[in-house]
């Protein structure tokens, strides 16, 4: 890769940032004078692709819009790729191992971004290899000649290890990292470049990412050659680059080309409406499940606390109070517990009259269960555990039979 010089790069980052918000970016460079190419990625776009049978696995594929502007006369003018990575599954539930990882680099003041360490979506000794990854469908490319969009046919996926794509990879598979940098980068008023750069090292992005105003294809095509490449003559086989349009024709390309742009945003809105929700509330029970292991420790659980967390972890309060009835409710620091009583008796005492003996029939049973209830990240208390114990006077029988009750799957996933 070639570096920009120091005074050019301040410049870029003068002329190019975007005081109000971060949508495309400049964030990869090559080749000599000549033979440069420019990528350009539009960081919020990152679309999940994952089919329905693969939500829960190991692995998610994740789809970046990646434009690259070419120099060289017998490069395409500019192509536009949907790249597609295979990224660790944020969603899945760490093992115990993993978590056990996470606490202890946590513990011992390790530098880590949202993404846990642990799960191998941030480690550093891991930030240049090799990414798998293949073009998608909808993928074209723009020649010189004639400024006509040619479908790019898609790729299988293949192991990639050019920077460019693994800095692409960083972007599609770490948005929630991506989108934390945004936010700190204007938690102060104005964005703040080097905050945002700052924030995205942590996640192996070293290089200094340019946040950018333009919004369209021409215009980062005419950000390439009037600022990074200024002075280099671009080819123009076409002959449409000098072309003078009317007022007729630019008023023709511009409602075109809003009305393509609004049947975009459309389509990510809908789709924003109808999977987000989902994802958010996936990401808000996978930080809770993580908080309530750190709540039951290193505790043992019984057959029966254990079946009962099953059930209940991550239940709101109200489920355990429309199933479980009224509780008696007490609370220590960062928790509430939920306390319920079961007793059962129908003993009674009988003489035994030649020895005098008093002897006891019957049953005595007693059971307390207690939910221990641990607040979200929306301030919403939910089952961190469950601690049963019971005692009976006869072996054999289970005290606590009867006293737990399943949670209405129904309305608890509404």
């Amino acid at each position: 890769m070639r570096h920009l010089p120091k005074l050019a790069g301040l410049c870029l980052l003068a002329a190019l940032s975007n005081t109000a918000a971060a949508g495309w970016v400049l964030f990869h460079q090559e080749g000599q004078p000549g033979q440069r190419e420019a990528y350009f990625t539009e960081i919020t776009r990152a679309t999940e692709r994952t089919g329905m049978d693969s939500m829960l696995g190991p692995t998610s594929v994740w789809e970046l819009p990646v434009l690259v502007v070419h120099e060289s006369a017998a490069a395409p003018e500019w192509t536009e790729l949907k790249l597609q990575f295979q990224c660790m599954n944020r969603h899945r539930a760490p093992s115990y191992g993993e978590a056990q990882k996470a606490a202890n680099a946590r513990q011992e003041g390790q530098v880590h971004s949202p993404s846990t360490v642990a799960d191998g979506r941030n480690d550093p000794a891991r930030w240049n290899d090799p990414v798998t990854m293949r073009i998608a469908a909808r993928s074209y490319t723009v020649p010189r000649v004639d400024l006509s969009n040619r479908p790019l046919a898609e790729t299988p996926w293949a192991r990639e290890a050019r920077a460019p794509m693994i800095k692409a990879q960083k972007f599609a598979c770490q948005g929630e990292d991506v989108r934390h940098a945004l936010q700190t980068a204007m938690s102060q008023g104005p964005f703040d470049v080097g905050r945002f750069n700052t924030e995205l090292q942590k996640i192996g992005l070293v290089e200094p990412v340019h946040p950018l105003e333009a919004r369209t294809a021409v215009a980062l095509l005419d950000l390439s050659w009037n600022v990074l490449w200024k002075g280099s003559k671009r080819p123009d086989p076409s002959g449409l680059w000098v072309k003078k349009l009317s007022p007729q024709e630019k008023a023709r390309n511009e409602a075109q080309y809003a009305a393509i742009q609004k049947q975009m945003d459309d389509a990510v809105q809908t789709s924003n409406e109808r999977y987000l929700p989902g994802l958010r509330q996936m990401q808000a029970e996978h930080g809770f499940v993580e908080a309530a292991a750190r709540v039951r420790g290193t505790r043992s659980l019984s057959k029966m606390e254990a079946s009962a967390l099953m059930v209940w972890l991550a239940r709101e309060e109200s489920e355990v109070a429309a199933r479980m009835g009224a509780p008696t409710v007490t609370q220590s620091g960062k928790l509430k517990f939920l306390r319920y009583d079961q007793s059962f008796d129908n003993s009674s005492a009988m003489v035994h009259v030649p020895s005098g003996r008093v002897l006891e029939q019957g049953v005595r049973t007693h059971c307390e269960a207690q939910f221990v209830m641990l607040q979200d990240a929306g301030n919403v208390w939910r089952v961190a555990d469950v601690r049963i114990d019971g005692s009976s006077s006869r072996p054999g029988i289970n005290p606590c039979q009867g006293l737990l009750t399943v949670p209405d799957v129904p309305s608890a996933r509404k």
